[in-house]
């Protein structure tokens, strides 16, 4: 952690773009709201209403209704909770998973290091979006399956990447001397391997994030995602594109916010990439 601390302190002088402290600002708005849901929230958003459906834009419903009459503006607020909630489960044990795999793979090397090797270019000969269909198809479809199926795919890119850095890293002159000086294994690796890493891995994870939920979204919107009755922009989407036509605000909100949210991980994460960058 020390290395990352350097270059923070480094970089404390230079101005944050203003459309990172934007992202910032609205990301955290958005989470905020959708983390304390059940406290603003004026409705159940999965009960159904028939005699309210299609109500516009109210004080009693911000966002209006669909066409089940439930309210528009509680069920994008869970919905935001439910895409977070899975990418950063998902995301946070794949970049734990990947990393751990990768550094350990690169410091042993010999045939574990081939075998690890090996497989993640046979897993990585798929395309992810196939592979986690694959895996879905043969799962079954449901909230848990396509987490598990997402982990399943996503794990082999932070693992290359952490096998890439720890091979570079391992060559260091002060890696070599902490191994003639009779240094530990899991020391070294800890030590001396696994911060350097780190700061490549935090860059990568606020990347995927945004990649993640809109694949989630994608998921849902196929069927094989999160199912109903439990709300998410994906599935949120794909009920509404039958009503474009007839009113398309039931449409345009959960479209928006999702736009949004990637938007806003995609610029943070592209900053935090290229600051690493620009301190190595």
């Amino acid at each position: 952690m020390r290395l990352i601390k350097n270059k923070i302190k480094r970089k404390k002088d230079g101005r944050m773009p203003v459309s990172v402290k934007i992202s910032i600002i609205v990301l955290a708005v958005i989470i905020t709201a959708s983390l304390i849901s059940p406290l603003i929230a004026r409705h159940d958003p999965t009960k159904v209403d028939l005699l309210n459906k299609f109500q516009p834009c109210c004080g009693e419903y911000w966002f209006g209704t669909d066409d089940y009459g439930r309210c528009t503006f509680c069920k994008v607020l869970y919905a935001i909770r439910t895409s977070l909630g899975i990418a950063l489960l998902t995301e946070g044990l794949s970049v734990v998973i990947g990393t751990l795999i990768g550094i350990f793979s690169a410091y042993i090397g010999g045939k574990v290091d081939y075998v690890i090797n090996l497989i993640c270019e046979a897993l990585l000969s798929f395309p992810s979006l196939i592979l986690t269909m694959v895996i879905v198809a043969f799962l079954g479809a449901s909230t848990q399956n396509i987490i598990i199926a997402m982990l399943m795919s996503n794990w082999i890119w932070y693992a290359r990447i952490a096998r890439g850095m720890a091979l570079s890293l391992k060559e260091r002159k002060y890696v070599q001397a902490a191994e003639i000086s009779g240094g530990k294994a899991h020391t070294i690796v800890f030590r001396h391997i696994t911060p350097g890493v780190v700061t490549q891995m935090i860059a990568q994870f606020t990347l995927a994030i945004g990649n993640t939920i809109l694949g989630l979204a994608g998921f849902s919107f196929l069927g094989i995602g999160v199912q109903r009755p439990i709300p998410e922009l994906g599935v949120m989407i794909s009920d509404a594109c039958g009503l474009i036509s007839t009113n398309f605000m039931v449409f345009f909100w959960p479209s928006i916010v999702l736009f949004i949210i990637v938007l806003g991980f995609n610029i943070i994460g592209d900053y935090i990439n290229s600051f690493f960058q620009k301190t190595e």
